[in-house]
């Protein structure tokens, strides 16, 4: 898909995903997603074609450009606050507008573009959004860069100084970040002002458990406004402090100059806070311009040129003495290995298809059993692995002219990585361990309390409900046994695989079969309870006989669409399946497959999607393509 941004995949990858489930929450979230898109407000002379909570999609009569205005203007009335993604770069379309929005700790993704399907219509869709790492915004601000991933924020605002530094204190501190004192090289508690002078303003730093530090950067403009940015830095420069009032040293007899490696360090300890911060942050800004005139380049590259075509396979050898836990392939550079955050990225200058086999080809024979793929695609492939009660997670995605690969998981975490500055609070984690929990319902199902965060994802015969609570896999899956019993469910006997950080649980319910999973790390417990509602499943008469998969088909579209997989061709007539199951079905042998669809006046499409024996799946044909879902 030449052209296209991180922040446009990400934004349509999020907006199929969660299309017909309720707001998933994740242990990276600040918050529970309570928003509702399909109570937001629409542009006049709007044309519902989908609406729920975390999904809503409406057709205006409007062009692209005025219908993204128009948009953007309703949105801002309502208080949401538009910004920008400060690393990445698109190009110019006048029948595409992708925009993003936050509002207090909720995110909104906005997609607007041609439907040529709906009658050249266009297409308006709201997709509640997760911030993973939430920063606050001032109220009044514009020209905002927010990238929550990193995270990363900066704004210019028309308030004071002070005040914004007391904005700044509160929010955070809100949110789990602690003022931090270099001074006295620790953290301070949420009344503290640990802020320092600089040129033109202030700075100060805040620190979170299994978080790189925060800087928070006030500096006054010549135009009378004020410029915030907070953003992740390493952790030396909380130790970067310039001694002034010791008296200077008496002058030595001259030296040989050190070596160039040495160079470095001599220098640094000349440096205060802000020479510090400018040298890395110099570096730093160097490798996102970098970045960007790679990924303009290659926008303005022709298709045949382009980098992350797909090409030929290559077959990559692995990576002699790799700092990370995983192996790596040969062609790995700048890699960026944290065993304390569990987290590893690198770049590479093979393709994101060779990249990806490396590493199906290499988990699968070091043991490591591979879960479908999220996304699969020439330029962006997610791959999940799980072992024992360790889990991993690529992304591996087309960066400008290179490969750019980020891993997270459990596989990745490594004790004796932690710094040592952290050693202590570690040791003490278990004394902060909620021992006695008690149960709050979502989606008829119970959820320990306290919890820092919760949510649930539901779809036609399948519910799942997630929670992080401070407290030991031992406590969390007592509490289970203990409120599952009160609603008739029985643990199958033998089924529980227990580990110190890890459960894995099956139980019957009156609905169907269900099982828990319990992972404890850093001191929570992430808890996933999944329920299969047989029973309403076979009364609908869409379960499938022992060893098939059933498919139902729907379509949101106002024309006929033709799906074919293998050799059986399925019509599908407009609108048919889309407000509820009256679609055709399929049975089909578990295993991949590949299918073509075909929609008047509309090019061919060829994907494909992998499913196991007894799993209902809904097809869902709408103006981006076709929508796999899990239903059972």
């Amino acid at each position: 898909m030449r052209g296209i941004t991180l922040g446009l995949m990400l934004a349509v990858a999020t907006s199929a995903l969660v299309a017909v489930t309720e707001p998933l929450t994740t242990p990276a979230m600040a918050a529970d997603i309570t928003l509702d898109t399909s109570k937001l407000a629409r542009l006049p002379g709007a044309k519902e074609t989908y609406a729920s909570p975390a999904t809503t999609i409406f057709t205006s009569p409007d062009s692209v450009p005025a219908a993204a205005d128009a948009a953007a203007k309703l949105l801002a009335a309502d208080g949401w606050q538009r910004y920008e993604d400060p690393f990445s770069a698109s190009a110019a379309n006048p029948n595409l507008s992708i925009m993003t929005f936050k509002k207090e700790r909720q995110g909104l993704s906005v997609f607007v573009t041609l439907a040529p399907a709906q009658g050249n219509a266009t297409s308006v869709s709201y997709t509640a959004n997760a911030i993973v790492d939430d920063l606050p915004f001032s109220k009044d601000a514009s020209e905002i860069k927010y990238a929550p991933e990193r995270p990363h924020l900066a704004l210019v605002t028309q308030a004071p100084l002070e005040e914004q530094l007391s904005f700044f204190r509160r929010e955070l501190t809100a949110r789990g970040w602690m003022p931090y004192s270099r001074r006295e090289n620790r953290k301070m508690t949420a009344d503290d002002d640990t802020s320092e002078p600089n040129e033109r303003g202030k700075f100060a730093f805040f620190v979170r458990d299994n978080h790189r530090p925060l800087m928070l950067r006030l500096q006054n403009r010549e135009d009378g406004r004020l410029d915030v940015v907070i953003e992740a830095v390493p952790q030396k420069l909380l130790t970067l402090l310039v001694e002034k009032e010791e008296p200077a040293a008496p002058p030595a007899a001259a030296a040989a100059p050190p070596a160039e490696s040495d160079a470095r360090n001599e220098a640094a300890k000349g440096m205060d806070a802000n020479d510090a911060f400018n040298a890395i942050a110099g570096e730093i800004l160097n490798e996102v311009r970098k970045a960007t005139k790679d990924a303009m380049a290659d926008l303005n590259r022709p298709a045949s040129q382009a980098s992350g075509s797909p090409g030929a396979t290559e077959t990559l050898a692995e990576l002699a003495d790799g700092n990370a836990p995983i192996p790596l392939p040969a062609t790995a550079e700048e890699i960026d290995f944290d065993g304390g955050r569990g987290s590893l990225e690198f770049e590479s200058a093979s393709s994101v298809k060779s990249v990806a086999a490396f590493y199906r080809d290499v988990m699968k024979r070091g043991g490591w059993k591979a879960d479908r793929p999220v996304i699969d695609k020439d330029n962006m492939v997610v791959l999940r692995f799980s072992k024992a009660a360790q889990d991993l997670s690529l992304t591996i995605m087309t960066f400008g002219k290179k490969t750019r690969v980020t891993a997270s998981g459990s596989a990745l975490a490594t004790a004796e990585a932690e710094p040592a500055e952290n050693a202590s609070e570690e040791s003490h984690a278990e004394a902060k361990l909620v021992t006695e929990l008690t149960a709050e319902e979502r989606s008829g199902l119970p959820v320990p309390a306290p919890h820092s965060v919760s949510g649930s994802e539901k779809s036609l015969f399948r519910l799942s409900v997630n929670a992080t609570v401070p407290a030991s896999t031992e406590t969390v899956l007592a509490f289970y046994r203990r409120e599952l019993a009160k609603i008739e469910w029985k643990e199958q006997a033998g089924s529980a695989v227990l580990s110190a950080d890890r459960a894995d649980v099956a139980f019957t319910s009156p609905q169907g079969p269900a099982r828990l999973t319990l992972t404890y790390k850093n001191g929570e417990t992430t808890s996933v309870l999944s329920l299969r509602k047989t029973e309403e499943a076979r009364k609908s008469g869409l379960l499938p006989p022992d060893g098939k998969i059933k498919l139902l088909f729907g379509n949101m579209l106002e024309q006929d669409a033709v799906l074919t997989i293998g050799k059986t061709t399925v019509k599908i007539g407009a609108g048919l399946g889309s407000k509820k199951p009256d679609g055709p079905t399929l049975e089909i042998a578990p295993g991949k497959h590949t299918y073509s669809l075909k929609v008047s006046g509309q090019p061919a499409q060829t994907d494909a999607f992998e499913v196991t024996a007894g799993d209902i799946w809904g097809l869902m044909i709408g103006p981006g393509g076709v929508l796999p879902l899990q239903m059972y």
